[in-house]
């Protein structure tokens, strides 16, 4: 059977970077000049360090936003292994995005709303099913199902939906990372209803904002492993 893969979000710590690789996370994710403020992000400069402590096979991806001028300069400056569009990015921005970033040899994920509006302001249509197909047929490596939008970006103890997990899974024929509220109490109830072979986790497994619980986190990825 195919291992799940685990992406930790929202890392601001050197320490938090070797703790992750120790216990296995698959890739570490870093908050890099989101356009709005949350209480992860760092800039280009803080980031810079972190991302140099990573080592194979772990792999890194920052998460960011924005004009794709801007998101295309953060990832030739930094060099992560994946882009993460999660913040307004229409589809001709993504499109942009992820073919100039293919050269390069960055993978670019998507997040697929599920604020009807907007996927309407990102997209033209608020119809899931065709956003997913059009994001399919872009060069982009996959698509991240998640409850965090924009507008509630800040916070944490997001609620799982699972059903719009379930959703998007079933209509992409891209990898599709899934998000939102996960945490070490639901995360062997929350893979067995949607059969996800992808997490995000970021506030679940946290004493405070950017800093990483290592007992959580430890044990939410024994709970995944033995699934």
């Amino acid at each position: 059977m195919e291992n799940i893969k685990v992406k930790v979000c929202g890392i601001k710590k050197e320490n938090d970077v070797k703790m992750c690789m120790d216990l296995g996370v698959d890739v570490l994710g870093f908050v890099v000049e989101y356009p709005i403020p949350v209480p992860w992000n760092l800039n280009r400069k803080e980031a810079t360090p972190l991302l140099k402590a990573l080592r194979p096979p772990h792999k890194s991806c920052i998460v960011t936003g924005g004009e794709p001028e801007k998101v295309i300069e953060l990832a030739t400056i930094l060099k992560p292994s994946i882009i993460q569009l999660h913040y307004r990015e229409t589809l001709k921005d993504t499109t942009i995005i992820a073919n100039t970033l293919k050269k390069q040899g960055i993978e670019v994920i998507k997040t697929v709303p599920p604020v009807a509006e907007e996927r309407i302001f990102q997209f033209g249509t608020e119809d899931i099913e065709r956003i997913v197909k059009s994001l399919c047929e872009t060069n982009i490596y996959g698509l991240l199902a998640d409850s965090r939008v924009p507008s509630n970006a800040f916070g944490g103890g997001l609620e799982l939906d699972i059903k719009f997990c379930m959703q998007v899974m079933s209509l992409s024929t891209k990898p599709v990372i899934t998000a939102g509220g996960i945490n070490p109490d639901n995360v062997c109830d929350f893979i067995k209803k949607t059969g996800t072979k992808f997490i995000d986790v970021m506030t679940g497994v946290e004493k405070s904002p950017g800093e990483k619980d290592k007992e959580m986190l430890s044990r939410l990825l024994s709970l995944v492993h033995a699934i």
